[in-house]
């Protein structure tokens, strides 16, 4: 969920002819669609976790906005695409650099410890205040391998009740491609080779995945693990890499943004037949999904004029500058606003008003405490990556 704020700016809204292109040596310009981007995937998370309400679906648009609803887990896939392009972009374009390592590692720090380490060490100090119990294996969290717990600590439970941090899963597959791509990146450094190293990627995961489910396994077996989501965000990694090249101007994208949506619609709505949604989501679904967002990053990228004007949008940007807050933060108060919502909905006596009424209660309440939380906490600290330029 890194940032693609950059010295030099484009404005948005500007015809693909006129837009300018990434190139290796000019990593500082800023696209402002991708901001847009960031925010329309943190928004379709914070829907998927706090829209439902408590709707029954008794009617069409009901029905209709459940369905908008519970599509939103699919802003993770979005948050992936993005990390593997816009990492990709910047180590692609320092690996001459003599301090890429300790100037990548220092700025990614900056950038994603301070929250991350200040909440679970806020959760440390507050132990006698929430009853919680800590044990060894809650080592897994600090180390970015909450999304490992299932297989290398099954047994473990949460420290307390009012600890949830279930969202971190795909912080720490972050995490885990940040300590391990940058160094093919700076190894191979041929951009040819990447490509191809990217496309094994994309069918291994696709594989393993498969594998996973057709012997027994379930979805949760391949949700959280890098290995069976690595292609995620490898898509957006193969995109920053084909941009970079002779014809990067001019790659086939709209029939496969066409074939990815067309099937992606197709599997979500395969919920007829009783578990074969989970499994075409499990193993295709998420192929097909990284692929479209890969044509939406590249088309962002590229200065589409329609994409460009509705990712560009002001608001949408506005959401995508504290989305790594928004996204902490609502995951950590899901459990204690959760509880609200009946009783607002018997207050208005409606469902879907009551419903409507929660949602931009907690909208509000986690925005004002992602505002306040990246002024006063995280921006003090990311002023210090200009020393690491």
């Amino acid at each position: 969920m890194m940032s693609t704020t950059q010295p030099a700016m484009v404005e948005p809204n500007v015809p693909a002819s006129v837009h300018p292109r990434i190139k290796a040596e000019k990593p500082h310009i800023h696209y402002f669609a991708l901001d847009g981007l960031r925010g329309t995937a943190i928004l379709a998370v914070f829907l998927f976790h706090f829209g439902g309400g408590n709707h029954k679906p008794t009617n069409l648009p009901i029905r209709i906005w459940l369905a908008i609803v519970h599509a939103g887990w699919m802003g993770v896939d979005l948050f992936f695409v993005l990390s593997g392009f816009l990492i990709t972009g910047i180590l692609y374009d320092t690996a001459h650099k003599k301090d890429r390592i300790k100037n990548f590692y220092a700025r990614r720090a900056l950038r994603i410890f301070p929250l991350f380490y200040g909440v679970l060490f806020g959760f440390l100090l507050l132990t006698p205040v929430l009853h919680l119990h800590w044990r060894p294996g809650h080592a897994l969290y600090f180390l970015y391998l909450y999304n490992m717990v299932p297989l290398l600590a099954p047994k473990l439970a949460s420290p307390g009740p009012s600890m949830v941090l279930n969202h971190f899963w795909s912080l720490s597959v972050e995490e885990q491609f940040y300590l391990l791509w940058p160094f093919v990146v700076w190894f191979i450094r041929d951009r040819r080779k990447l490509l191809w190293i990217s496309a094994a990627v994309m069918v291994g995961a696709l594989a393993l995945r498969t594998a996973i489910i057709l012997h027994g396994g379930t979805q949760l077996d391949v949700y959280a693990l890098l290995p069976t989501r690595a292609d995620s965000l490898i898509f957006g990694a193969a995109v920053a890499l084909l941009v970079r090249g002779p014809n990067g101007q001019h790659l086939p994208v709209k029939p496969v943004a066409l074939l990815c949506g067309l099937l992606s619609v197709l599997i979500l709505l395969s919920g007829h037949v009783s578990g074969l949604r989970t499994q075409l989501i499990s193993t295709v679904g998420y192929t097909t999904l990284g692929l479209f967002f890969a044509c939406l990053v590249y088309w962002a990228q590229q200065g589409h004029v329609l994409v460009t004007r509705i990712f560009g949008t002001r608001w949408l940007r506005f959401f995508g500058r504290y989305s790594y807050g928004l996204y902490v933060y609502q995951g950590l108060l899901l459990e204690p606003l959760t509880h609200r919502v009946h009783t607002i909905q018997r207050f208005v006596h409606s469902d879907a008003v009551g419903g409507m009424l929660f949602l931009l209660i907690a909208m509000s309440v986690i925005l004002a405490i992602s505002i306040a939380s990246y002024h006063f906490f995280e921006e003090p600290l990311l002023r210090l990556k200009r020393h690491f330029a």
